[in-house]
């Protein structure tokens, strides 16, 4: 069985369903309560739900072959195992930033510049700089690399936001989406990012070093995963071109070779519900490109330009490759 370790709970739950349902997986559970389901499109895989920070640490031990966490995570407990590698770095979704925040009263604070100058201050009157964080080694080191050297970590797991109005800490560090609950605490964000995250894909390379059975289940999520993310970048277009023959609205269409699709347009003739007189004279030809989302509109008109008529779009579900270059990476690393 290949154990695939996904979020228990929340907006990473949902996302992760919602991600495996569009690539025509669906997770079933007998029980809401309870903690392992199964994989629907995917055998011989066993779901279990965990928390994220659960997941880090379960699929770097090996106890987890397969699950989704976030990079902050990640980074913060074991960026340097080499027993957990990142299959895919970016599912596309939970993305967060992780921030240094300070009291909106403190006007003179803008930078990370102003927070080591502060540090500096503060020592001069025998107190630091209490940083209320649960991202402690991050912290530690991204603030080490920026100047601020005198400094308290406070760890904190819960409403960490809370801190300075509780008194248990100066400034915080932690990780925002909108920064709603930041400016609702009357704190501001000083400086940029100091990680950005999102939801990730990983694995254990002690598990599945030399498993065949596994790494074949693995290849069929990650050859989904992949085609799906990358098809909703796509759009594809048919329309009817009118035309002398197929060469002849061929040369029409790859006249701009950037709007005629990945590899070129399908072109088929069109059977006129029309008299067969009227159809032999202006015969109609039925062209199909598959263009990158921000193409779409360019390629419309370049059809309209040709004579196109009554153009549809369809969003592509899934573009496939000769090869899972996700899986081949995956390959190089555990080899």
């Amino acid at each position: 069985m290949l154990r695939f370790g996904i979020p228990s709970k929340g907006g990473g739950y949902d996302a992760t369903l919602a991600l495996l349902e569009s690539c025509g997986l669906r997770v079933t559970r007998a029980n809401p309560r309870q903690y392992t389901a199964t994989l629907r499109g995917l055998p011989d895989t066993e779901v279990l739900l965990h928390r994220p920070a659960d997941i880090v640490e379960k699929v770097a031990s090996g106890n987890i072959d397969i699950g989704v966490s976030g990079l902050d995570l990640i980074h913060e407990q074991r960026s340097d195992d080499a027993d957990l590698l990142v299959i895919f770095d970016d599912l596309g979704f939970w993305r967060v930033e992780l921030v240094f925040a300070v009291p909106q009263g403190w006007v003179d604070v803008d930078s990370w510049a102003d927070l080591a100058d502060l540090a500096v201050e503060m020592k001069a009157r025998g107190q630091r700089l209490r940083i209320a964080t649960k991202y402690v080694d991050t912290v530690r080191n991204f603030c080490y690399r920026q100047g601020i050297n005198d400094f308290e970590l406070v760890e904190s797991h819960g409403a960490t936001e809370a801190a300075p109005s509780l008194g248990y800490a100066d400034i915080i560090a932690d990780i925002t989406e909108t920064g709603t609950a930041i400016r609702e605490n009357k704190l501001k964000i000083v400086g940029g990012p100091l990680l950005r995250s999102h939801a990730a894909l990983i694995g254990s390379r002690r598990s599945l070093r030399g498993d065949q059975a596994k790494l074949a289940l693995v290849r069929q999520l990650l050859e989904l995963i992949e085609a799906r993310r990358r098809g909703r970048l796509f759009y594809s277009l048919t329309a009817n071109v009118p035309g002398e023959s197929v060469e002849v609205v061929g040369r029409k269409v790859t006249a701009k070779q950037e709007l005629a699709g990945l590899q070129g347009p399908t072109i088929s003739s069109v059977w006129s519900k029309f008299s067969t007189e009227e159809s032999a004279t202006s015969p109609w030809y039925a062209v199909n490109v598959v263009v990158p989302q921000e193409e779409l509109l360019p390629a419309i008109d370049h059809l309209r330009s040709i004579g196109a008529f009554s153009i549809t779009t369809l969003q592509v579900q899934h573009v496939f490759r000769s090869q899972s270059e996700a899986f081949e990476r995956l390959l190089a690393a555990l080899a």
